[in-house]
């Protein structure tokens, strides 16, 4: 089975690495960039979610004809999300399976900020606000600069989002939601996303904040490679 990922907002495909190690003995895990990161720095951001899923489809079109999942870290399950809806009622083919990774519900109200406007120390608050980019990276103001279009678009894009349940079409696959124990809001968050997704849905709470995948080390890659497999192998 082949599973195509998409990371968190302001990163790119290589946050997937150590993890890729681990879930390739199961599958074959492919990690896609959004335009102005990683691999595709050059290229021009893109400011709505909406956006970013038809930019994912147009990445992934070519690799859909065999049986796929799709997954998706924070932002990136968003995508996974909106990328889901644009598949179904333009009649292609449909993953297998959907694997969201610490994603807010469709529903949720990202915090706002007049981010078009923000200078280079407020481009480095939004990323200490999100308490995953250490000091000595926030302190090398010509790498933050270079980021900083990209960074800005993401943090837009999670502004302006929104949903409704009303509009959205039910998942025809099973879908597994993993957040962390130490994340905040998360009281409505297996709720709301089976509304959006108009079923029943596999919900985890495992040990670690927001970017439980990448703090917890080994334990943790491994425990989520394993919820993965037996997922797959579950499938009808």
């Amino acid at each position: 089975m082949r599973i195509l990922a998409f990371p968190y907002a302001y990163g790119s495909a290589g946050i997937y690495c150590d993890f890729k190690n681990e879930i390739n003995k199961h599958c074959d895990f492919q990690a896609f960039d959004y335009p102005a990161h990683g691999s595709r720095l050059g290229d021009a951001p893109v400011y709505t979610i909406k956006e970013l899923a038809e930019d994912a489809y147009d990445q992934i079109k070519g690799m859909i004809s065999e049986p796929y999942c799709l997954l998706g870290y924070s932002m990136g399950g968003v995508v996974a999300f909106e990328l889901y809806e644009k598949l179904k009622k333009e009649y292609k083919p449909l993953p297998k399976y959907i694997f969201i990774l610490g994603s807010c519900e469709p529903s949720h109200k990202y915090k706002k900020g007049d981010y078009e406007n923000y200078d280079l120390e407020g481009v480095k608050n939004i990323l200490r606000d999100r308490n995953g980019t250490s000091e000595e990276i926030l302190a090398e103001d010509e790498l933050i600069e270079l980021l900083a279009p990209s960074i800005k678009a993401d943090s837009i894009a999670l502004r302006d989002y929104s949903c409704s349940s009303d509009t959205t079409v039910p998942a025809d696959c099973g879908v597994t939601v993993i957040r962390g124990s130490r994340e905040k809001n998360t009281e409505h968050c297996r709720e709301e996303w089976e509304r959006y997704l108009h079923r029943d849905i596999d919900y985890r709470v495992v040990e670690g904040d927001h970017f439980f995948l990448f703090k917890e080390g080994e334990k943790m890659t491994s425990e989520i490679s394993n919820i993965i497999s037996t997922a797959l192998d579950n499938i009808g």
